[in-house]
Parts: C-alpha cells; structure tokens; sequence
C-alpha cells in the first residue's frame, strides 16, 4: 500500500522513524495540489515547528521519496526541498541533502537518489549529483559528484572504493 503507511515496515522497531516519516508523507500530500496545500496550512505549521524546529529533522515536504525509506535516528539531517530519493532508501543522522550556487549565482537542483542506497551518518551530498541504485556511501562522507549504481563510496571529498558490480 503506497500511502501515508508506506514506510510504515521499513522502520519497524524505529517509532520515532515510523512518526516522522507518517507526518512527512501526511505533509507531502500539500504538493499534489494549490487545494490540498490551503486545506493543510495548519498541519504544514505543525509539521515545520515540530519535526523540522523541535526534531532538528529537516525533511522538507516536498521532497520527493518513494517507498519504503528508512529513518534512522535523523538529528541534524536536512533535506533540500528539490531532492528526489528512491524507494528503499536508508538515512541517518546529521545527513545533508544540499544545492549549490556556481560562480554565476545560479543555484542548483538537488541530488538524484536512486533506489536501495544507505547513507552512513554525517553525510554531505551537495549540488544535483546522481547516486546509482543499490550504492552505499560512509559515514562523513562529502559527496559533489555523481556515481554509478553499485558503488562504494567513501571520503572527503567521496570516491569510489569499489563497485559492487
């Protein structure tokens, strides 16, 4: 079932996973429409006082996420509002999604996840990077560039360590 439930299982044993993520997929509804947005003007105040304010946990509604992603811990993570994750998806704590400004001013879109990737705690993904499915990126890692599904990636600034495929 994809709905406000849909990352209901992927945090079983996570309550304050299981919390977050039912009130990010109730906010998320704001995006389908000017209509539904009006109506949850109360619950989007709600939402950013308490889990963006209080939690610490910027996941901003409009992010686009597809099912079955995992929140593990999430103090100090910020999500930037452009960035799209796939299902399956595993984030920790203090995990930046970030744009970038080029010399010009302009400022980018955010990062591009793809399905089954796990993000280590104290991760910078900066500027519209691509990440392959079924990769997985270490804890502090500083990630400005994009990689193919299946890597391995570590560091600052991030590299490939190897691919699984």
């Amino acid at each position: 079932m994809y709905g406000i439930f849909q990352d209901w299982s992927a945090n079983k044993g996570n309550l304050k996973g299981r919390l977050v993520m039912l009130a990010f997929r109730i906010a998320h509804i704001a995006t389908k429409s000017k209509l539904w947005k009006f109506i949850l003007i109360p619950y989007l105040i709600w939402y950013r006082i308490t889990i963006e304010w209080f939690l610490g946990i910027e996941l901003q509604f409009q992010v686009e996420a597809g099912p079955g992603l995992k929140l593990w811990h999430g103090q100090g993570s910020v999500v930037h509002h452009s960035t799209k994750i796939g299902s399956n998806c595993t984030l920790r704590q203090n995990t930046t999604f970030g744009n970038k400004k080029d010399i010009n001013g302009i400022k980018s879109a955010g990062a591009n996840i793809g399905s089954n990737v796990d993000i280590g705690a104290n991760v910078c993904i900066i500027g519209s990077v691509v990440i392959g499915d079924d990769s997985v990126i270490g804890a502090g890692s500083v990630v400005t560039k994009s990689f193919d599904a299946g890597s391995i990636i570590v560091g600052n600034p991030a590299r490939l360590l190897k691919s699984k495929y």
